[in-house]
């Protein structure tokens, strides 16, 4: 059985009911990032590792079907692809679910409020509401950011089983972003510790100079960690220890709304449990 790299992912690749032709797509559009918007053919082959012919029928298979365009020799997508997001935030709810709830704390704090998942060593963006300040990760719907250096993944890392947990910090240490970014095993297994002796995680410059925040659990009917809700602002505005005083205690009684609306929409439950078997899986 051979493994591949697709997406940040290690791929099996079992037996004839595996479409190689759909994952290469997949991971040509996954390829297109804010840093390579517009890619030629031989650059998508260098990014993806596909080869220049098997990256050029897909990539014309895709400019086909409504998904890429091209701009001279530069290959771009297309508004098309934000169907396949949306489809995601349409089946499992996530309006109903997250959004006036972390609206209410928005609107009660000025900050910005999101919840996320843990996707591989990631946490994504599945709800936010934004702040009115321009840092320079400013967070959306569907973007990525590395766990360990942000508040809601240091919660979810935290409640990982603990050979998932194990395998992440063999990963350690992690790169820099600030000079307070935490990056190694033992100082993550600390903060995952203060995570269950506290119920919150809480950061301050670890992916950018005057950014705090503070995130806590969202769990299922079965008391599972599946999602994390946060508040983040600016250190000028509010220091680290008013920001867990008053936001912590609003964060937890929205996650207990948050908690009730996916008991009544529980494809989300299943959806996000998949992802995190899908996961370990692939540690394992």
């Amino acid at each position: 059985m051979s493994t591949q790299s697709m997406g940040g992912k290690v791929r099996d690749e079992r037996g004839p009911e595996f479409v190689e032709a759909l994952a290469r797509g997949l991971e040509i559009i996954q390829a297109f990032t804010d840093e390579t918007p517009e890619m030629t053919l031989s650059e998508v082959a260098a990014k993806t590792g596909i080869s220049p012919a098997t990256a050029r029928r897909s990539l014309l298979t895709l400019k086909q079907l409504g998904y890429v365009a091209t701009n001279g020799r530069r290959f771009i997508l297309r508004a098309r692809v934000l169907s396949l997001g949306t489809a995601f935030l349409n089946s499992m709810n996530l309006k109903l679910v997250a959004d006036s709830f972390l609206q209410g704390v928005a609107d009660q704090f000025h900050d910005a409020v999101s919840m996320t998942l843990l996707d591989d060593d990631d946490v994504l963006y599945v709800a936010h509401v934004p702040s009115k300040r321009e840092n320079r990760y400013r967070a959306r719907i569907g973007y990525r950011l590395p766990a360990y250096a942000t508040s809601t993944g240091q919660v979810l890392l935290a409640h990982l089983d603990r050979p998932s947990q194990e395998a992440f910090l063999a990963r350690a240490p992690f790169p820099s972003h600030t000079s307070r970014t935490t990056t190694t095993a033992d100082d993550l297994r600390r903060i995952f510790e203060s995570v269950h002796r506290n119920g919150y995680a809480a950061i301050q410059d670890q992916l950018e100079y005057g950014i705090v925040a503070c995130a806590v659990p969202v769990r299922d009917n079965r008391n599972r960690v599946i999602a994390a809700i946060n508040c983040a602002g600016e250190s000028a505005r509010v220091d680290l220890e008013t920001l867990i005083r008053t936001r912590v205690p609003a964060l937890i009684e929205a996650a207990k709304l948050v908690s009730a609306a996916l008991s009544r929409h529980p494809a989300l439950i299943h959806s996000i449990l998949a992802d995190q078997n899908s996961d370990r899986a692939s540690i394992s």
